[in-house]
């Protein structure tokens, strides 16, 4: 039998507050139902939004900017910020 590959993408209205940094609370709960599909031996692509939101917040703007520039520094930025969240709510689940 084939193993199923979903891919999953969730969209920053899904992971953040309102735009300004992410929301651990609603990640977790990404994570979990995650975990559960690969414990149904289905393979999950994750494609995830977030990091320009999580940026925005860790250089302390008020609004998300207009321009490209600084739109790619937030979003370099906040991708570690992003990826570390992910990795720690998945670690609980080795």
């Amino acid at each position: 039998m084939t193993k199923q590959r979903w891919v999953i993408k969730i969209g920053s209205a899904l992971l953040t507050n309102d735009g300004k940094g992410l929301d651990t609370t609603s990640i977790a709960s990404w994570v979990e139902q995650i975990v559960t599909l690969t414990k149904q031996d289905i393979e999950v692509i994750l494609v995830s939004s977030g990091a320009i939101a999580e940026g925005i917040k860790r250089l302390g703007w008020n609004e998300r900017p207009d321009d490209i520039h600084k739109l790619q520094a937030a979003a370099a930025v906040g991708q570690m910020g992003l990826i570390q969240t992910y990795e720690s709510l998945f670690a609980k689940h080795d």
